[in-house]
């Protein structure tokens, strides 16, 4: 089940990255945060623009939730941390060639 679980993780890694990176959001949350964050000089501010710094980050509180919660080897947890952000970023490619 360990296959499912890190597909379902990587699908969720990538809706989150893409939802606060692109989309509006309910009630423009998204919206709003990106725009209080404007400053092109700063790296927080350009990554809450970047679907794939957010992937990156996203998987990480996911990686600890499988690896604590979820039965995932704990000492393998960069390499699920890493694959999960990369199959988001996958996934992110995907669809903008689709488009």
């Amino acid at each position: 089940m360990t296959w499912l679980t890190a597909t379902l993780a990587a699908f969720a890694v990538y809706r989150i990255a893409r939802m606060v990176a692109e989309e509006d959001g309910p009630a423009f949350v998204f919206k709003r945060l990106r725009d209080a964050h404007t400053n092109d000089k700063r790296s927080f501010d350009v990554g809450l623009r970047c679907a794939y710094c957010i992937g990156f980050w996203v998987a990480l509180p996911i990686t600890v939730l499988l690896c604590v919660a979820g039965g995932w080897d704990i000492w393998l947890w960069p390499i699920w941390w890493l694959g999960l952000s990369g199959a988001a970023a996958k996934i992110h490619e995907y669809w903008n060639t689709k488009r």
